[in-house]
């Protein structure tokens, strides 16, 4: 009996650890730079009522009552970029999130997943994962970055996404629009 509950022990905890976000595993490492907002802070952001005649203005804020997580990682570290992009693949099988489209720029390469929402133009979660920066030259406050990897849920519009991606001249924001309006 005590061999039984000491087996259940270890797959259980075995299961808890393969199961670990990988925004969690990272959150600490000084190799990693990590923003998390929590559903508290969109609430709090949906609450405050500004009032506006700008359109842009209103779909921002539309777009930020509708979102109830976000997370986003970077890094510059080869070994971390690799376990990164291990669990972008498991994740995406295993939450049956389906490629939405994919963008490459020179070296670098743009994916965006997302899992159905209630209709053609909503996503319950959208994943931008980003690739080969390393080539490209691309550093934020004197790191240099290899990987990013961004994580959205709610109800998000994709139309809402594409524009605000569009406008600030992201990767993939005019395609990311498109794919709102044929998906």
């Amino acid at each position: 009996m005590k061999k039984l509950v000491l087996t259940i022990s270890i797959a259980l905890i075995s299961v808890g650890t393969y199961a670990q976000s990988i925004f969690d595993k990272y959150e600490s490492n000084p190799d990693v730079a990590f923003i998390s907002v929590s559903p508290k802070m969109f609430k709090m952001l949906g609450s405050i009522g500004i009032e506006t005649d700008d359109p842009e203005a209103k779909e921002f804020i539309s777009l930020v009552n509708s979102i109830t997580n976000f997370k986003v990682i970077t890094t510059d570290n080869g070994a971390i970029s690799k376990d990164i992009t291990s669990w972008v693949s498991k994740h995406v099988r295993s939450s049956d999130l389906e490629e939405l489209m994919r963008v490459r720029d020179g070296d670098s390469n743009v994916k965006f997943y997302v899992k159905e929402g209630k209709d053609d133009n909503h996503v319950k979660e959208l994943v931008m994962f980003v690739t080969g920066f390393e080539q490209a030259n691309v550093n934020i406050n004197g790191k240099k970055l290899e990987t990013v990897l961004l994580s959205l849920s709610g109800d998000i519009d994709l139309r809402q996404v594409g524009k605000l991606t569009d406008q600030m001249d992201l990767p993939g924001g005019k395609q990311l629009k498109k794919a709102g309006k044929n998906k």
